[in-house]
């Protein structure tokens, strides 16, 4: 049976007591410095930064909050060969399909594997044994712990030099995507020295403070109101009412960010009501933008492929459509190998095309879907072992909450997610998991990337509109 870890530690209402307690805490460890966070914000999330400094003022009775942070700061000339980095692409692209294709059939899709992936990287290295191997088996994680970590930061970098909203020659801004990483943690919990290193060489994050144990509901409130502006408002209540107890003891956060115009725009005025066959065959009208252009096209394994560019042409979506009445089979066959063929598949036609307008929101309660990828230990509070967080083997992740918006218009798509994995220690109070003429006229698929790596920030599945 596993020991439970009692806090030494009464901390008063003043904030020269909790600054006290915080101190008491990292007596001793090196690289560890406390920071005043107060109530600033995370700044301009559009500027391709990962943010350690932020909060919506944190739990604390006096309402500052204070932030265990490594004096170690992110490495930003990483070390990754292309063959490491093609190997996290892959692992990511192979969550991002498993996990698609356990979602309902006969419903929408919107998730962002990339920000899954980052949220369980800052988990990941606060586990030993089997909860860790449990971790790598369900998302796909191809490297040892001391190179995925770099890898997935200098993947990052790539990602934000290529979307830092600079104004291009021809007065076009090349797409802007931000993502922030935060971890909160009870007050009294005991973090070690290597595991606040490793989250902030690697992803510039640090440790809030807060108090779960007895401002639960404040502690939420501060973690949505962080999601909220990390995601331009567009994610306000990532983790619902009662997701965080007496008994939660750290949440990890990750949140993600993209808005980009097309390459071509549609024009406003070729956009028209045309009819959507759902995937039970029902039919429904809804305004299609379209436009004749020169674009990267394929009409060969039992679908159609068009790959529309962003501004800059580094990021584009990839939109596939299955022949009618195939989707159910395609996806059965879908492997990172399809999407490889596919996408090598593509030439440059001249192509009247066609595309709804559509918007898709999707909040997801993930435990169930990572059970069943393999993600088991991490749940378990017998097997559990995150020691590698505080040193003692009293922690298990209770939920994780995830959700993503998409908006195509023709103009171009705004797309954000955020995903919270929430930990704490064993109650009875678990609750329960929740259970040539291109005309994209039926059931498709649409994957977010980036061209050159091919990294998928965002994917989805559209089977009625």
């Amino acid at each position: 049976m596993k020991n439970r870890h009692t806090s030494p530690f009464r901390w008063h209402l003043l904030v020269i007591s909790a600054f006290i307690a915080t101190m008491a805490i990292v007596a001793g460890c090196g690289n560890l410095q406390g920071t005043d966070v107060g109530s600033g914000g995370t700044g301009d999330v559009g500027s391709n930064q990962t943010h350690t400094d932020t909060g919506s003022g944190g739990t604390s009775d006096n309402g500052t909050a204070l932030t265990l942070q490594s004096t170690m700061s992110r490495e930003t000339n990483v070390s990754a060969s292309g063959n490491e980095v093609a190997a996290v692409v892959l692992g990511n692209t192979t969550f991002a399909l498993n996990a698609l294709l356990r979602n309902p059939a006969d419903t929408n899709t919107l998730f962002s594997p990339y920000s899954i992936t980052t949220a369980f990287a800052l988990l990941a290295p606060g586990t030993a044994g089997t909860t860790l191997y449990g971790i790598e088996q369900a998302l796909s994680f191809p490297l040892a712990q001391n190179r995925f970590n770099p890898t997935l930061n200098k993947l990052e970098a790539l990602l934000a030099a290529e979307t830092n909203g600079a104004i291009m020659s021809n007065g076009a801004s090349l797409p802007k995507l931000s993502t922030a990483n935060a971890v909160w943690a009870q007050k009294d919990l005991t973090i070690l020295t290597s595991y606040l290193d490793t989250l902030a060489v690697n992803y510039g994050a640090g440790v809030h403070i807060v108090d779960f144990a007895h401002a639960s509901e404040n502690s939420r409130l501060a973690i949505n109101s962080w999601t909220s502006e990390a995601t331009h408002e567009k994610i306000a209540d990532l983790i619902p009412t009662g997701g965080i107890d007496a008994f939660t003891r750290f949440v990890l956060t990750n949140a993600i960010w993209f808005k980009s115009n097309w390459s071509l725009p549609f024009p406003v005025a070729t956009t028209r009501d045309r009819s959507f066959t759902n995937r039970d065959a029902s039919q429904s009208t809804v305004p299609f933008m379209s436009q004749k252009l020169e674009i990267s096209y394929v009409q060969a394994y039992g679908c159609q492929a068009v790959d529309i560019p962003y501004a800059g042409n580094n990021i584009s979506m990839l939109v596939i459509m299955p022949e009618a009445g195939t989707l159910d089979t395609f996806m059965a066959a879908l492997k990172p190998a399809t999407i490889s063929t596919i996408t090598a598949g593509l030439s440059t036609n001249y192509v009247d095309f066609a595309l709804p307008k559509f918007s898709l929101r999707q909040k997801s309660d993930l435990q169930t879907m990572l059970q069943s990828l393999g993600m088991t230990d991490v749940f378990d509070f017998a097997r559990a072992d995150l020691s590698g967080i505080d040193g003692m083997h009293d922690l298990v992740v209770k939920r994780v909450f995830h959700e993503a918006a998409i908006s195509v218009d023709e103009q171009g798509t705004e797309a954000t997610a955020a995903t919270a994995v929430i930990g704490g220690v064993h109650s009875s109070l678990i609750t329960p998991p929740e259970p040539v003429a291109v005309t994209i006229d039926h059931p498709f698929l649409f994957l977010i990337r980036e061209r050159q790596t091919g990294v998928v920030l965002f994917i989805g599945k559209v089977v009625q509109l």
